[in-house]
C-alpha cells in the first residue's frame, strides 16, 4: 500500500479540498484524485462522496481514517528512529501570534540558535485562527497561539503563559475623580477586532458602561491590527489601552504610562501547538519553547506574566 496515497487520504479528510491538498503536496488536482481512486480500488470502499460544489468523507472513510493516521504515525516513527543517531537538522516552519513577537520570541529564537544550530527557522506572524488553519493544512509545523481558542483533534495544545490585561493610559489623561466614567468616555484601544482579547475587552467595557448608566452607543472601541501601532496610540494619549501590561511594562516603569485601577478582562493565555504525530525536530522545538518561556516569565515577574507549565 502506497503511503503517499494514505497521506493524501488523511490530508483530504482534514481539508476537504482537492485543490488545497494538491497545492500542499506539490501535485496536480488530477494526481490527487487518481491517488484517492487507486486507494479506494485497493481497499474496496468509497472514501469520499463528491458533487459539483462539495466533497464529504463517507462512513467507510471516517471509519478507516484513524487507521490511516496510525500508518502515517508508524512511518514517521520508523524515519525518526533511523535518524536518531544523528544531530537534528533541517528546517522548521514556526507560526507565532504578534503578542509573542513583542515579548519572548527573541528569547526563543536565541535558544533555538544555541540548542539547534543546524535547524533553519522560518517564521510566520498571524492571527491564531489562521495559524491553526495552517498547522492543520501542514504549511506550519509548530505554532504559538492564543490558548483558549478552539483547537483541533489532530493537534496537541499546551498552555505556556498567561498575561494579565490592564487598562493603560498616558499619565495625566484620566483624572482620579470619577475615573471609570471618564475612562469609558475616552477612545478605548484593544487588540485586533474579532480576537479573544478584543471580544473580552468589549464585553467588559459594555458591562461597566451599563453600570454607569451609559448607552453602548456612547462607547468608542477600536481594534488595532498591529500591537506596535496600539502601543504608539496609547503612548500619544489618543485613548486608553485595554492590553497586556507586559507590552508596555517599560513605559509604565518609567512613569510615562499608568495602570488604571479598573476591573480587568480575563488574562490572555499563550500556548504551543503542533500535530499529534509531530517529528523529532518539532518535539525538540517544543521543549526549547517551554524552557525559553519559563525563563522569560521568571525574569519579568508575576505582576506582568504567569508561567503555566
Amino acid at each position: 500500500m502506497n503511503t503517499k496515497f494514505i497521506e493524501t487520504f488523511v490530508m483530504l479528510a482534514r481539508i476537504c479540498s482537492v485543490r488545497r491538498v494538491a497545492e500542499h503536496l506539490n501535485a496536480t488536482p488530477g494526481t490527487i484524485s487518481m491517488r484517492v481512486r487507486s486507494l479506494e480500488e485497493e481497499l474496496g470502499v468509497t472514501l469520499f462522496d463528491y458533487d459539483h460544489k462539495t466533497m464529504r468523507i463517507t462512513p467507510d472513510g471516517a471509519r478507516l481514517l484513524r487507521h490511516a493516521e496510525g500508518v502515517l504515525e508508524a512511518t514517521r516513527a520508523i524515519q525518526a528512529a533511523a535518524a536518531s543517531g544523528s544531530a537534528i537538522g533541517g528546517r522548521i516552519r514556526v507560526g507565532v501570534l504578534e503578542t509573542a513577537v513583542h515579548t519572548w520570541l527573541p528569547d526563543f529564537m536565541k535558544a533555538m540558535r544555541t540548542q539547534l544550530p543546524q535547524v533553519e527557522v522560518d517564521l510566520t506572524v498571524d492571527l491564531t485562527v489562521d495559524l491553526a488553519d495552517q498547522l492543520m493544512r501542514g504549511t506550519l509545523d509548530f505554532i504559538l497561539r492564543v490558548s483558549n481558542e478552539v483547537g483541533s483533534s489532530y493537534s496537541v495544545m499546551e498552555d505556556l503563559m498567561s498575561l494579565p490585561i490592564h487598562w493603560v493610559a498616558r499619565r495625566g489623561l484620566i483624572p482620579k475623580r470619577d475615573a471609570l466614567r471618564k475612562t469609558l468616555s475616552h477612545q478605548l484601544l484593544t487588540q485586533v477586532r474579532g480576537t479573544t482579547p478584543h471580544i473580552a475587552a468589549v464585553n467588559l467595557a459594555q458591562q461597566l458602561a451599563a453600570r454607569q448608566g451609559m448607552a453602548q452607543g456612547d462607547l468608542r472601541i477600536s481594534g488595532s491590527p498591529s500591537l506596535a501601532a496600539l502601543v504608539s496610540l496609547v503612548r500619544e494619549g489618543v485613548g486608553v489601552g485595554i492590553i497586556p501590561g507586559l507590552l508596555v511594562r517599560e513605559h509604565i516603569e518609567r512613569g510615562e504610562l499608568v495602570v488604571l485601577p479598573l476591573p480587568a478582562p480575563p488574562s490572555l493565555g499563550v500556548a504551543l501547538s503542533h500535530q499529534s504525530n509531530a517529528t523529532p525536530i518539532v518535539l525538540r522545538t517544543a521543549d526549547i519553547a517551554r524552557q525559553a518561556c519559563k525563563a522569560y516569565c521568571r525574569r519579568c515577574g508575576t505582576q506582568w506574566v504567569q508561567h503555566l507549565g
